[in-house]
């Protein structure tokens, strides 16, 4: 409803402002609590699915658990932000609200109908359904809000970009990857958040960020200190929220001396913008659209019990076979945690075999076993993500049985570049607290030196893959029309080996 206002022929910009928001502002606290109250709702709706999956991961021991901090971060940056509002002018333009808030919407539908689906094997890694809820979440708001008073927090919006998965997980792993540095990580984040809440000044908001990370690394290094195998969800919450709840009542209880403690100490601003029925009902429809699209299933990591034996020894050789060569990387702790190891064993055929090699040349194969505490990660990062490949077509994957209720997964993959094809054969068991991920790799290069994928950090890699599949779609990265060359060769040595681990001849 509006109402025609009169306006004085002196100009008085003061008192204009103050007649109009009077006339446009009834019991602005209970419109606002309502608004809120429906893009919460809504939020929730749409995220639900995502947030499930990530306290699932969550409980298995994977880093995702940060994620749940990320609305209260965003509380403290953004009630910093309210409170310093001043007087904001009525000026709107409706329409220009629908269309970037509509947009913003139909941008959150689209990633989880297209992108997600384009990167199932990097789900668990890049999560782009949490960019979807974050998306959906800024267009609600200007639809229900306006775009003017949702832009005022442009600094909260970017501290909950910079939080997401894809990047959180490279900058933990640029600085280690132990579990001070997943916590670290937050902690330094969470003194973005403390800056932004104190910020009036550049001075106040340097004193929030360092007070604030001081605070979070003095708590986590003491959780460090006194339970030094403590769930890793525990050293991401506890000091990310203590850090920022003792700085933030600190700064506040220090800005308010000999004033009152009243957390509003001014009348509440109204909604500048017009009230809209229909931006409210598209909220809810697309929040019950983005419920309802499916997001990838589950990895589910094998259980199937080990061979007896330490984990941390080589796997035995089997008969027939000799083994040429072994490696050790050490990078791997990083990706899975710091009890992780990675090995290579490289064993070469005793003698030749015509259904092998025309030739009857003796096969060269390698052997990478990934050894780790840490069953999450092994979902989040895929056999493939252990070698930088890049120009490569994988085909899909046949099951292949090897025995003692092991199953393995053989597919190929063809190296444009270099005009291999490797050929893997992937397993994974569990033997005492370790899950080990078994791969042999075969190469169609039969000469000996050939070139087997080598394994190393390959997030840069998968990055240009992404983009590569983001821009021409999944077929640069699929092999439609593979050629099993080695099946027999893998399907033989595999179950051979997983025999010799239990002694049998």
């Amino acid at each position: 409803m509006t109402t025609d206002v009169d306006v004085p022929k002196a100009g008085n910009t003061e008192s204009i402002v103050h007649r109009i928001l009077s006339l446009r502002t009834r019991r602005p606290v209970s419109i606002i609590f309502f608004y809120w109250v429906v893009l919460v709702m809504c939020v929730g709706i749409a995220t639900y699915p995502t947030g499930k999956r990530l306290a699932q991961e969550a409980a298995d021991g994977a880093i995702t658990t940060y994620i749940f901090v990320l609305p209260f971060l965003a509380a403290v940056a953004a009630q910093g932000i309210a409170r310093r509002r001043a007087g904001e002018l009525p000026i709107h333009d409706r329409q220009t609200d629908i269309i970037v808030g509509g947009l913003a919407l139909l941008a959150a539908v689209a990633i989880k109908a297209l992108w997600v689906p384009r990167y199932v094997e990097q789900y668990q890694l890049s999560h782009l359904d949490v960019l979807a809820g974050l998306v959906f979440f800024l267009g609600a708001a200007i639809l229900l809000f306006g775009l003017r008073p949702v832009g005022r927090f442009w600094s909260v919006w970017l501290l909950l970009l910079a939080l997401s998965p894809l990047g959180y997980r490279m900058v933990a792993i640029t600085a280690g990857g132990s579990r001070f540095a997943y916590g670290a990580v937050l902690v330094l984040l969470a003194g973005l958040a403390g800056a932004i809440a104190v910020g009036r000044t550049f001075r106040r908001a340097l004193a929030g960020f360092v007070c604030t990370v001081a605070t979070g690394f003095v708590i986590l290094a003491a959780m460090l200190a006194k339970w030094p195998n403590l769930h890793i969800a525990w050293l991401q919450l506890i000091p990310t929220v203590g850090a920022t709840a003792v700085v933030g009542i600190g700064f506040y209880l220090a800005a308010r001396r000999g004033q009152s403690l009243r957390p509003l100490s001014r009348p509440v601003a109204p909604v500048t913008a017009k009230r809209s029925l229909s931006s409210a009902v598209t909220v809810v429809v697309a929040s019950v659209i983005l419920f309802v699209i499916p997001i990838p299933a589950q990895t589910v990591i094998s259980s199937t019990p080990g061979p007896p034996g330490p984990a941390s020894a080589p796997l035995i050789v089997p008969d027939g076979w000799t083994q040429t060569g072994t490696e050790n990387f050490d990078w791997v702790r990083s990706y899975f945690g710091q009890k992780s190891s990675l090995n290579r064993q490289t064993m070469r055929a005793d003698e030749g075999n015509p259904a092998w090699d025309l030739q009857s040349r003796p096969r060269t194969v390698v052997v990478d076993v990934l050894t780790t505490t840490n069953r999450a990660s092994l979902g989040v990062y895929p056999e493939s993500t252990l070698y930088r490949l890049s120009n490569t077509r994988s085909s899909e994957a046949l099951p292949v049985k090897l025995g003692h209720d092991v199953v393995g997964s053989l597919y190929t993959s063809v190296s444009d570049a270099l005009l291999l094809t490797w050929t893997k054969l992937v397993f994974t068991w569990v033997r005492g607290e370790f899950t080990q991920r078994v791969t042999v790799i075969s190469v169609d290069n039969h000469d000996p030196g050939a070139d087997f994928p080598q394994p190393m950090p390959s997030m840069a890699s998968n990055l240009g893959t992404s983009l590569a599949i983001f821009l021409r779609g999944n077929t640069i990265a699929t092999d439609d029309d593979p050629d099993y060359k080695d099946l027999g060769l893998l399907t033989t040595f595999g179950t051979a080996l997983v025999a010799a681990q239990w002694g049998a001849k």
